[in-house]
């Protein structure tokens, strides 16, 4: 991807926001009404997302469409739909060929699509209730390493590939930084002293255990997720590099999507937290407390540091 690819991708974004008339409400959650229908009566509105357990994700999407699809009686739409992929590649593709609306995910997953031409992002979800969160890398505070170049010869644990806490910030913050990554076999094997290597440890319960066992220099992950996941043990633990403050999760929409429908959608998503019922709907949605704009401002940054990683791959 090139600079220009980020300035389309903002400069889309900025665009569907106009043409919405700034759909997307701002912070304290003003939207605007739904806009006479425009679908034809009966239309299914399709969410996606990817999973490697499409039923347990349809399970949690389903009656949030559900919920969403009701509420847009009027602009013609008569049900919902759930679709899961088992990759952001291949939700772009779905995107593209219209069989899905929208698609949720977390900026690892949106900035994918974004870049790809495959959907604009329209809202921000604040998903587990907060609006936007950072990564850290951590290591034990007994090892001595203290700053990310002390990192070199030296294996972190990453979460896997299309964790956005758990390895597009940190790793993206390495890379920032000058550092040179690569991965290796297992947290044993030897590193180039000029190099940083990591493994996938699978889940964030394992990245802290592989840092506190000494089997790794450091580890990658959410803020929120080292104090879940290391508790009482926390104080063993040293923050080495941080990551930029990044939107919590995105909504995209398909490229082509009809603006009034679009326009009733975000007006629907973004009043959810307005009533009871909204409300009950979110906390079920894995504790979302509301959808609010996503920005090009918001969006910009996160663009370029993915922008970036894909062009550090082979």
């Amino acid at each position: 991807m090139t600079r220009r690819a980020t300035a389309l991708a903002t400069a889309a974004l900025t665009t569907v926001l106009a043409a919405c008339g700034t759909t997307a409400p701002d912070a304290a959650g003003t939207s605007a009404a739904p806009s006479a229908p425009t679908a034809e009566d009966g239309a299914t509105l399709v969410i996606g997302s990817v999973s490697d357990d499409p039923e347990e994700e349809a399970e949690v999407f389903q009656p949030f469409i559900d919920h969403v699809a009701e509420q847009l009686a009027d602009a013609g739409v008569g049900r919902g739909e759930v679709v899961v992929a088992e990759s952001a590649e291949e939700m772009a593709e779905l995107l593209r060929s219209g069989e899905v609306d929208l698609y949720v995910d977390n900026m690892y997953g949106v900035t994918g699509v974004v870049l790809g031409g495959a959907g604009t992002p329209v809202l921000r979800r604040w998903k587990d209730g907060e609006p936007t969160y950072h990564s850290v890398v951590v290591a034990r505070r007994d090892s001595g390493i203290t700053a990310p170049e002390q990192l070199l010869g030296h294996t972190v644990a990453f979460e896997e590939e299309t964790s956005t806490d758990g390895w597009f910030l940190p790793s993206s913050t390495l890379r920032g930084l000058g550092l040179s990554l690569t991965q290796v076999a297992e947290p044993v094997s030897p590193v180039a002293p000029d190099e940083v290597g990591y493994v996938y440890s699978g889940d964030d319960e394992n990245t802290v255990f592989l840092v506190l066992d000494g089997r790794v220099a450091a580890g990658a992950l959410s803020e929120e997720d080292l104090a879940e996941n290391a508790g009482s043990r926390a104080d063993e633990l040293v923050t080495v590099a941080r990551s930029i403050e990044v939107p919590r999760h995105g909504v995209v929409a398909r490229v082509g999507l009809d603006p009034e429908l679009l326009q009733a959608v975000t007006g629907v998503l973004a009043a959810l937290d307005e009533t009871a019922g909204g409300r009950e709907v979110l906390e079920e949605f894995d504790s979302t407390a509301q959808f609010d704009a996503l920005t090009p401002e918001d969006l910009a940054p996160v663009l370029q540091l993915r922008e970036a990683l894909d062009d550090a791959r082979p």
